[in-house]
């Protein structure tokens, strides 16, 4: 039995052998509670129940359920898609599947990253650097470190030969996570 396989078994085989482990008849997986111990099988168990929900609801490009390598629950975008931009275009479909998300342990997502005085400030100066560098709508960061492009002529989209040769261009500045934000609700990398 491989290692992946074992680290897998072991904790399914003692919640089972304690009775905390419930099995659904649908679908023969754990049942999630609202705990911080809910196994990694669990959680990604209820992410896919959520991902088919909302396939089942209309949003039929769902991306699967993914765990991170430190067990966070994730759904990266697959083939150029944006989940998050098309959901956000359907509120109707979210809140049909929102008994599923309410289901998700409070450690169930990677925690936002605090950012210090000193990232905003550099995030200052990759908004005047990426302006500088051909894209002079580009706004100062927000808050929370965020761009926001709604109500600015790029909210419509960056052509990608500009996008690329502007990031390359400040990238000396800041290499970390660049969040986008469109209007739609949705972020970007």
């Amino acid at each position: 039995m491989t290692r992946t396989k074992s680290l897998v078994l072991i904790p399914l085989l003692l919640a089972a052998a304690l009775g905390g482990c419930h099995l659904g008849a649908a679908s023969g997986a754990a049942a999630p509670s609202a705990s911080p111990s809910v196994s990694r099988q669990a959680l990604l168990a209820l992410g896919q129940e959520w991902v088919q929900c909302m396939r089942d609801k209309g949003l039929t490009r769902m991306p699967d359920a993914q765990l991170t390598e430190d067990g966070y629950l994730t759904f990266p975008p697959q083939g150029g898609y944006n989940w998050k931009e098309e959901g956000a275009k359907h509120p109707d479909i979210i809140e049909a599947c929102k008994s599923i998300e309410d289901r998700y342990p409070p450690n169930a997502f990677r925690p936002k990253e605090k950012l210090s005085a000193d990232d905003l400030r550099k995030l200052g100066e990759y908004a005047e650097c990426m302006r500088t560098h051909g894209i002079p709508a580009w706004p100062d960061p927000k808050s929370d470190g965020s761009f926001d492009l709604s109500g600015t002529t790029l909210a419509n989209g960056i052509p990608k030969d500009v996008m690329d040769k502007a990031t390359e261009a400040c990238r000396s500045i800041w290499s970390g996570r660049v969040a986008i934000r469109d209007g739609s609700g949705g972020g970007k990398k």
